[in-house]
């Protein structure tokens, strides 16, 4: 137990041509989202101990693992040598709902199952510095339209063989990142801590279509696959700073730069009948995150954060999202051996009111580019707004967590949470498109080991 964190780290019928579909299925394609109430970054949320505290623990974590990947100047209050291990399943539930015209077509993302790993641990190297090194998940999102595939033209009757005259997408999407953290903390004074941290992130994408595709003459041949999985490196950096303001009350700042990868040849299109891949930049936002905790008695620890994310200055995002806030509150009772914890999150609603005529700078699928409008039947945004609306789980704004630890020894002990984000629905209208709406919620459960020596 040091002085500086007093805690236990326990309308018409227009003609249209085939190449309008195949740029409605580029957009379409859009993704679940994986971030419990934080666009795709998951933040702490996933954590075994902050994951029950809504992800609060910017200031005052209580485990190796949110200092770590939250604001490495809390790093600092684990002398010794502190080692985590955990995991949380995360389930993404998401419907999206094609009308027009009387016609209303449900389809549903099968992308569910996610596992995201935790690993930290960290040690007093001299008095008062701490380094520590982990590897864990920090942003994800996906989609997989394959066998419940996304109509695309309800109502419409042009040319396909069902009621809705529309053809079929099966849109299969999946961007995921890990991150491996190195950090260092010092206590420059009992009370005041400064840290940083160098994150090496590894993420893959894939973006397209992958099966059959039926309706329209013009959605065969290999527009059933126009996908390619690819992968790419990356860097960001992180500071922070903690002060301890009285003995019961703590005060946090943190940092973290953007995270971007380059997705090279991902989506295919066709220029001048001859077919080419597209690249794509796609980037986790620029952060900025304020915190205090408190211990109003010693059973009690109370923590309040406040985070301000830059998706409107990040690659992708800023098409179909505008800067987002998060406050989260968590709050942890002791009972001898016991920690009860519960918490919750607040996020501002992100989908952008109007947004860009494109996504990521994608030119288009097929022989219609983006951002181009058809008078009467194409806003340059119409489809982008279908985008918005497939995003789905970044919509919900409120998630409710609860945690339970155990410490069977000094050294040793068990944490577990659970996590429910609400569900919420958004929708958009177009010319002639119709009306696209999404509903989505997300649960998740976790659980780790923490060993001290």
């Amino acid at each position: 137990m040091t002085r500086l964190f007093p805690f236990s780290p326990n309308a018409g019928q227009p003609h249209w041509g085939p190449g309008l579909w195949a740029a409605l299925a580029l957009v379409t394609a859009a993704p679940a989202v994986h971030g419990l109430n934080a666009g795709t970054d998951l933040d702490l949320s996933l954590q075994p101990i902050a994951g029950g505290m809504a992800g609060a623990a910017f200031t005052r974590p209580q485990e190796v693992a949110a200092a770590l990947f939250g604001n490495p100047a809390t790093l600092a209050g684990f002398k010794g040598f502190h080692f985590e291990l955990g995991a949380a399943l995360l389930e993404p539930e998401v419907d999206n709902y094609q009308s027009n015209r009387g016609y209303l077509h449900h389809s549903y993302s099968l992308a569910q199952n996610y596992v995201a790993p935790t690993f930290a641990l960290s040690g007093e190297v001299q008095p008062g510095l701490v380094l520590g090194a982990g590897i864990g998940v920090d942003s994800g999102l996906g989609a997989d339209y394959r066998t419940h595939p996304i109509n695309g033209g309800a109502g419409l009757g042009l040319g396909g063989s069902g009621p809705g005259g529309a053809a079929t997408l099966p849109l299969l999407v999946e961007l995921l990142s890990f991150s491996a953290n190195l950090g260092a903390a010092y206590a420059l004074t009992p009370d005041l801590a400064l840290g940083a941290a160098l994150t090496v992130g590894v993420g893959f994408g894939q973006f397209g279509t992958s099966g059959s595709t039926t309706g329209l003459a013009g959605l065969s041949g290999d527009f059933g696959g126009t996908t390619a999985s690819v992968h790419d490196i990356s860097l960001r950096g992180s500071l922070g700073a903690s002060y301890r303001l009285t003995p019961g009350l703590t005060l946090s700042a943190s940092f973290k730069t953007p995270l971007q990868y380059h997705y090279r040849n991902v989506l295919a299109t066709t220029v001048e009948g001859s077919q080419q891949y597209q690249s794509v930049k796609v980037e986790q936002p620029l952060e900025v995150a304020f915190g205090f905790a408190a211990e109003p008695t010693q059973e009690w620890l109370v923590e309040a954060d406040a985070v301000w994310k830059n998706w409107s200055e990040a690659a992708l995002y800023r098409d179909v999202w505008r800067d987002q806030f998060l406050a989260l509150l968590g709050g942890q009772y002791r009972a001898g051996d016991w920690q009860f914890r519960a918490g919750y999150g607040y996020a501002t609603p992100i989908l952008r009111d109007s947004p860009n005529g494109t996504v990521g700078g994608f030119r288009g699928l097929g022989t219609l580019p983006l951002d181009t409008a058809v008078p009467g039947v194409l806003a340059r945004n119409d489809l982008i707004k279908v985008v918005q609306t497939t995003l789905g789980p970044v919509i919900w704004q409120h998630t409710l967590t609860a945690g339970l630890g155990y410490a069977f020894t000094p050294k040793f002990r068990l944490d577990a949470f659970a996590a429910y984000a609400f569900q919420e629905s958004a929708s958009r209208d177009t010319l002639a498109l119709g009306h696209y709406r999404v509903e989505g919620s997300e649960w998740a459960l976790g659980a780790g080991a923490n060993f001290k020596f």
